[in-house]
């Protein structure tokens, strides 16, 4: 089984650590995370992020962080595999974080939109320098929460509105969250759920993920000379995947409760209707019996997915969840 090829977007402006976020995330799930690996599809990729993570980790001072995005747009393949056998590819985009600054009319910003409507999973990028306490007036500012929010409004107004029966995930990023761990963790979720409130909204069709990310809480003492740890970088990835798997799922269950009931159908009806239909009787049976096993491949893999996903926030129609098989 493998699933469809998506597109994932992290709007995040410069300084959210994005690009830093992506290195960890590589690095940690290219040895993996119970049998779930990452793979560039390119080798050249995966020598270049590599090769990247290990100046991050390797030197001191300023020059260990990458510098900001300078180029339009990069975009970066990679295959999410279990077991080494690749279970969904996605495309994933980085850019300039001015573009959020930036006005519509230019280039970077038209071509993020057009990738962003093009997405099956969002990313929101925020950093936890701006969560050191309750937030203030200034804090959407600083973290363009409004730019955020009027990006996923322009993707609304290009694709079909979120439901409970076909919900959009995203996934609320607090990079840097070594910087306000000292406070707690209720508190930071309350705040975050104040600057996408929108999100949380009863009904609303969004499935929704807050969770905290750093390279390490050594860094908040030191951040150009700590050693580099990361943790949780996995799971916002873990997360995207595990949405496309629920959304397959219950795409898979509503294709077993139509063969179901065709099957039922054929088998009341007389004998002599059900002699002339033998063949496609059969034919219905083994579509059924294909489909089931389909879907005990899918749940199998949730199962192992929704464990990682308890160390992270869930919220489904604005009401916290977890994360179900």
């Amino acid at each position: 089984m493998k699933l469809e090829e998506i597109k994932i977007t992290m709007l995040g402006t410069t300084g959210a650590g994005k690009t830093s976020y992506l290195l960890g995330m590589y690095a940690v799930m290219q040895t993996g995370i119970k049998g779930f690996t990452l793979a560039a599809k390119e080798m050249d990729l995966d020598l270049e992020l590599t090769q990247r993570w290990e100046k991050l980790i390797s030197l001191k001072g300023e020059d260990r962080w990458p510098t900001p995005n300078a180029a339009t747009m990069e975009y970066y393949g990679f295959d999410f595999s279990y077991g080494f056998r690749p279970l969904m590819g996605f495309e994933w985009l980085d850019y300039r974080g001015l573009a959020l600054s930036d006005r519509s009319t230019e280039q970077d910003v038209a071509d993020l939109v057009q990738y962003l409507t093009e997405s099956q999973c969002l990313f929101l990028g925020i950093s936890g320098e701006y969560l050191t306490s309750p937030i203030a007036p200034t804090t959407v500012r600083e973290i363009k929460s409004d730019r955020m929010n009027q990006f996923i409004q322009q993707y609304i107004s290009v694709n079909k509105n979120p439901n409970p029966k076909n919900p959009f995930p995203v996934a609320i990023v607090i990079t840097k969250y070594d910087l306000c761990h000292h406070r707690d963790k209720d508190e930071i979720i309350t705040d975050v759920k104040k600057l996408f409130q929108a999100l949380f909204t009863p009904n609303s069709g969004w499935l929704v993920m807050i969770c905290p990310v750093s390279l390490g809480k050594e860094l908040c003492n030191d951040p150009d000379n700590a050693n580099i740890i990361p943790v949780n970088v996995h799971l916002p990835v873990v997360f995207a995947v595990y949405s496309q798997l629920r959304a397959y799922g219950l795409k898979l269950k509503s294709q077993r409760d139509r063969q179901t009931l065709a099957l039922e159908t054929i088998k009341q009806s007389n004998p002599l209707l059900q002699l002339l239909k033998n063949s496609e009787l059969q034919a219905k049976s083994t579509q059924l019996q294909t489909c089931e096993a389909e879907i005990v491949t899918v749940e199998e893999n949730m199962k192992l997915l929704s464990g990682e996903l308890q160390q992270a926030s869930l919220y489904f129609n604005g009401s916290e969840v977890t994360a179900d098989v």
